[in-house]
């Protein structure tokens, strides 16, 4: 029996995953204040056009479902309470839509990129608190952007859940999947630009030299 949409979403993005997550190493206990504000604003310059490219694709009937997961003002309430400044768009460098983020023509590739920032809101359960602790943040002040829907995280992802399957029809489910390994990728390359000028800069094993 084919898979289901949310199971080949989890099993064929479980490398790029991982390899995101290693690359934050958000549960650290070396975290640093300067480091974590650094990281958020990277968040933020994605964060954002990605909702309004992904908003673009859902129809008028899902407006209200993907409204209200929208985080970018998060990401903006938090990094006022740890700098003192309100910090729009403006001020933040902004991911290039046609460069920067996965390719969402439709409304499975939005689902299927949609899984992985939705899908963050599981992990950030345990960076939440532990984010808070480290740095001594009230919580809810400070990582606000990680802490998502808060007790209501559950019940939001099995609605996320219910509604991807519904939304996407089995023809159109290789677009999801292709657009959520799409979204881990930019992702990693968005906020992890070190990382990835030192895969692009390493000889490629077997070249001459």
């Amino acid at each position: 029996m084919p898979l289901d949409l949310l199971s080949r979403l989890k099993n064929e993005t479980a490398a790029c995953h991982a390899r995101l997550e290693n690359a934050l190493d958000l549960m650290r206990d070396d975290l640093q204040r300067d480091e974590y504000i650094a990281l958020l604003e990277r968040f933020q310059g994605y964060v954002a056009p990605w909702e309004d490219a992904a908003g673009a694709c859902m129809p008028a009937a899902l407006k209200g479902f993907f409204d209200a997961r929208r985080k970018a003002p998060l990401l903006a309430a938090d990094l006022a309470a740890l700098t003192g400044e309100q910090r729009t768009g403006d001020c933040v460098q902004q991911a290039d839509p046609r460069n920067d983020l996965p390719r969402m023509h439709n409304v499975a590739e939005a689902f299927g990129s949609m899984y992985v920032m939705e899908g963050s809101t599981l992990g950030g359960r345990f960076i939440a608190p532990h984010v808070a602790q480290r740095l001594d943040l009230t919580p809810g002040i400070g990582n606000a952007y990680f802490d998502g829907y808060g007790p209501r995280t559950g019940s939001m992802w099995n609605a996320f859940r219910e509604t991807a399957a519904a939304s996407v029809p089995p023809l159109h489910h290789d677009d999801a999947v292709k657009a959520a390994i799409a979204t881990f990728e930019s992702l990693h390359a968005w906020l992890c630009p070190e990382a990835a000028d030192l895969a692009t800069s390493q000889p490629v094993q077997g070249a001459a030299t």
